[in-house]
């Protein structure tokens, strides 16, 4: 009797709270549940941070009720938590039939999967129309067991919002609690006065932990600090960073907002190169940020990064491109990091959008004293397209040893040689990426890449299809300086790089040297196209799994007479990730892996005749 009285004391108690029906611009709005709380507790800044930097109040330790004061049969549910993904299929809550599982939403017949294998921050967005009206939905949340579970917002809308609605909505909450809603779909980031704070298309590489801070009143959304859910590498802040965001006494205007992704490279310095577009040790990961600013207002905040620990007079900078013409042209503004703790960054000042264009780039640089020696290519290009290198080291070094290993396939081309005068020559090398490294007593190893013949190693194809819609090139921007031009005379410089419309297409290819190459593309229609596939040697080719959880795939291609074949597979920078070559023949099975990063892939096949394209993801 007694559980039967407090079950429903629960119930009346929650029937009566106050229903509201807008949110922001979107109407509709049924029920919402805010539990975010400020507190302070005694943690560090960037570590154990749940829902960026919100604190949960009143997370639901018993089951609770929420009776709605209208009838829902085509709810719009947004849900925030913080565990979901995994194998878990422990119920969360519910809206009247439709429920919310560890896995996603399950609703029958219709179904919305979470199938990621790892726990972690998501926004769950479900729409549902029911024949029949519902008379007394309710919201439900299951009792709580796991005192990690977090679910600080839920929103309820009593119609099916639209797409940009709904948009709005996600971004509002994406921004709050630094939770990516993208996951390698192609949804926009909008604000509640219809402005794209985050174009997906045109940031297509960059679509990884959107993270941002800004300011939308008709949500009430005030972020002043921000770091995403799922990293806790990256802090941006207005002034300095706080325990919470509620402490922090920096201030933004209304519909002010930075919003940044990621390459989603690994936080590792590459080394430093002899013929990149880009020669420092910068590291493999790349920022770009949007910027949207009333008035033209340029924001500055502060930057927390924890990074790869250093040795002492090591200097770690942080390089920021203010469009991407001055990131192939490697100009960038650096501020060098103070250091907190034998990880932890903070650089001071940044000032974002100066340029007014909207964009900026920004990664991290080492400083350190081997890549300062002066090592240089002194090939010329001629010396290069005949295989022929020349490298030049400081007299001071001498002697020392060097080997030279091939980083497409990891085989040592040459083993601890004796050098014996100040230049390093080397005949007869295939194409390929190369890491050289030289030993010096009383130095640590002293390393440089080069990729030879690089300029024609590209993710590049010859004949395009036209279906309406822009075709973008990609391409590796951090190591080659590109010109596009159209079939009007027009030249592009800087990414992207689309091809319009029909017609042939020439791509010039740069090193730093300034050795170049020039490639033609053709775009045709479907008709022109399919004769010229007609007339192909490939028979068929096939890549399985597609899409790939682990980074294993199987290649399979047959062709209409022996042929030898190469295989080469490009991330979505345009960079070679792995390459094979093969002995002649018809069929052909071949297993490849690459690192599991997710992303889309381009595996391109040759034949000394013709070559082919096929994509696939990793997710």
């Amino acid at each position: 009797m007694k559980n039967a009285f407090t079950f429903l004391f629960v119930f009346i108690s929650l029937f009566l709270f106050s229903q509201t029906t807008m949110f922001g611009p979107v109407s509709g709005l049924a029920f919402r549940k805010d539990n975010v709380k400020q507190q302070v507790l005694p943690t560090d800044t960037l570590q154990d941070r749940l829902m960026n930097y919100h604190l949960i109040k009143d997370n639901p330790s018993i089951i609770f009720f929420k009776k709605l004061n209208t009838s829902l049969n085509q709810p719009t549910l947004f849900l925030v938590g913080n565990k979901f993904g995994g194998t878990d299929n422990k119920v969360y809550a519910k809206i009247g039939s439709s429920v919310i599982s560890a896995l996603g939403i399950a609703d029958f017949p219709d179904s919305l999967k979470i199938t990621n294998q790892e726990i972690n921050a998501k926004i769950l967005t479900f729409t549902k129309k029911d024949v029949n009206k519902r008379i007394n939905p309710i919201v439900f949340f299951n009792k709580r067991t796991d005192k990690k579970v977090l679910l600080p917002e839920v929103l309820v809308f009593d119609k099916n919002l639209s797409d940009a609605e709904a948009q709005k909505i996600e971004t509002y909450l994406a921004i709050k609690y630094g939770i990516m809603i993208n996951d390698i779909s192609e949804k926009n980031y909008i604000s509640s006065d219809d402005h794209i704070l985050w174009d997906s298309k045109k940031n297509k590489n960059y679509n990884f932990r959107i993270t941002g801070i800004g300011r939308d009143d008709a949500f009430e959304l005030y972020q002043k600090q921000s770091k995403n859910s799922n990293d806790n590498k990256l802090a941006v802040a207005i002034d300095s960073l706080k325990l919470t965001n509620n402490f922090n006494t920096g201030t933004i205007e209304n519909g002010n907002f930075l919003v940044w992704g990621d390459n989603n490279q690994n936080l590792e310095f590459k080394d430093a190169d002899l013929l990149s577009q880009h020669p420092k040790r910068d590291m493999l990961r790349v920022w770009k940020a949007q910027n949207k600013a009333v008035d033209n207002q340029i924001m500055k905040t502060n930057m927390y990064a924890v990074l790869p620990a250093q040795p002492q007079g090591n200097f770690i900078k942080l390089r920021l491109f203010q469009n991407e013409t001055d990131y192939q042209n490697d100009l960038s503004t650096d501020i060098t990091g103070k250091k907190i703790n034998d990880t932890l960054y903070v650089f001071k000042d940044v000032l974002w959008d100066i340029n007014k264009d909207g964009n900026d780039y920004f990664t991290f640089s080492l400083d350190d004293i081997q890549s300062n020696i002066n090592i240089q290519m002194v090939s010329t290009c001629e010396d290069l397209g005949n295989n022929l290198v020349k490298i030049s080291v400081p007299g001071n070094i001498l002697p020392f040893e060097y080997s030279l290993e091939s980083l497409t396939t990891s085989q040592m081309i040459a083993n601890n040689l004796q050098g014996t005068n100040n230049q390093i020559v080397f005949n007869n090398l295939n194409p390929d990426h190369y890491r050289l490294i030289l030993k010096k007593q009383g130095y640590s190893d002293i390393v440089r890449t080069f990729d030879l013949q690089g300029v024609v190693n590209q993710n590049i194809d010859t004949n395009y299809v036209w279906q309406g819609a822009p075709i973008e090139l990609d391409l590796n921007t951090s190591s080659f300086q590109y010109v596009l031009t159209s079939p009007n005379g027009q030249n592009t410089t800087a990414a992207p790089y689309f091809l319009n419309g029909i017609g042939n297409y020439e791509l010039k290819i740069k090193n730093k040297l300034g050795c170049e190459t020039v490639k033609k593309l053709s775009v045709l229609n479907t008709a022109d196209y399919d004769a010229l596939q007609n007339n192909s040697l490939f028979k068929k080719i096939q890549v399985s799994p597609n899409p790939s959880r682990d980074g294993n795939i199987n290649i399979r291609v047959e062709l209409k007479s022996a042929k030898p074949l190469a295989v080469k597979i490009f991330n979505g920078l345009g960079i070679l990730v792995k390459q094979g070559e093969y002995a002649s023949a018809s069929e052909f099975t071949i297993p490849m892996s690459i690192p599991p990063v997710a992303g889309y892939y381009s595996i391109k096949i040759f034949i000394p005749e013709e070559g082919k394209s096929v994509n696939f993801i990793i997710y």
